[in-house]
């Protein structure tokens, strides 16, 4: 039976008691003994670690900020795993999550096969209109893979998301995460662009975690500012793939934008404007 290595990066969330609860939780917890590594990122909050009571659980700290994917990486020179498992600070599993993860690499042993699963927003955040038009929009795009737009190879890295993702460590080998980006957007993405063509995502979307963290637009758009200078760098590192709007994309873009932004805000409905803001801190740098 293979082993599995849940990697965990953290900051120090107050919700990360919840999500280690939650995972101790889950269906199968006890037969399949996950390895649960814990990476605080440059600090250890004392307080946080209070509240877990799970000897279990390896703890492990960076010597300074390193942002995500750093710590992912000192998970990954702990992990003893056959498989990887992502999951962030702040999105707790639903309970057949561990094994629906562990289950597919049972029946697909093959090294190149991962499994995407999905993020919904926790609680009152599920109802609130401005989360909801953030899940497809400017975090992630699952209506496109609910479409079965999600095929082998090809552009399979695009939708290497670190929030609910599992794979083998025989694929991932020696490669780490890049430092060369800094804080929110696209290490994670090029991370999966490395793995290769054999890299290929299988999306099930019953294979739930949820995120607690309540978002603000102002913190939205500064997510998407920084996600730009990401993908400037994912550009330098990868010269043959644009990962940034050009030519006729950029120019209708800026076209939509310009014109949305001649309309008042009164007038505007307000997933319209959400949208118009977004796409001008992405494509916009003096924005």
């Amino acid at each position: 039976m293979k082993t599995l290595s849940i990697i965990i990066p953290t900051i120090g969330r107050e919700t990360l008691p919840t999500v280690l609860e939650a995972l101790g939780k889950c269906h199968g917890y006890e037969a399949i003994n996950p390895e649960v590594i814990v990476v605080f990122d440059g600090r250890t909050e004392n307080e946080i670690l209070n509240q877990v009571q799970d000897d279990s659980i390896v703890f492990l700290k960076t010597e300074k900020k390193v942002y995500a994917a750093g710590a992912r990486n000192l998970g990954l020179d702990h992990a003893t795993g056959d498989i990887i498992v992502f999951l962030q600070d702040d999105t707790y599993p639903e309970r057949d999550w561990l094994q629906r993860h562990f289950d597919f690499h049972q029946q697909n042993p093959e090294p190149g096969s991962a499994l995407l699963g999905k993020v919904e927003w926790a609680g009152e955040l599920a109802k609130d209109r401005f989360h909801q038009w953030l899940l497809n929009h400017a975090q992630f795009r699952y209506k496109s893979l609910e479409a079965g737009k999600l095929r082998s190879g090809g552009d399979n890295w695009r939708f290497f998301y670190t929030s609910n993702i599992s794979l083998k460590r025989e694929l991932i080998g020696d490669i780490k995460f890049s430092n060369q980006f800094k804080g929110w957007g696209f290490e994670d993405i090029e991370f999966g662009y490395r793995l290769g063509e054999d890299l290929e995502v299988n999306y099930d979307e019953k294979c739930k975690v949820f995120h607690d963290h309540p978002q603000t637009l102002e913190g939205v758009l500064a997510n998407t500012r920084n996600a730009r200078k990401n993908a400037e760098v994912f550009e330098r590192l990868h010269p043959a793939v644009k990962v940034r709007p050009r030519g006729l994309k950029l120019f209708t873009l800026k076209v939509i934008t310009f014109f949305l932004s001649l309309t008042p805000k009164f007038l505007l409905p307000k997933t319209w404007f959400w949208w118009r803001e977004w796409k001008k801190a992405w494509i916009d740098k003096n924005n």
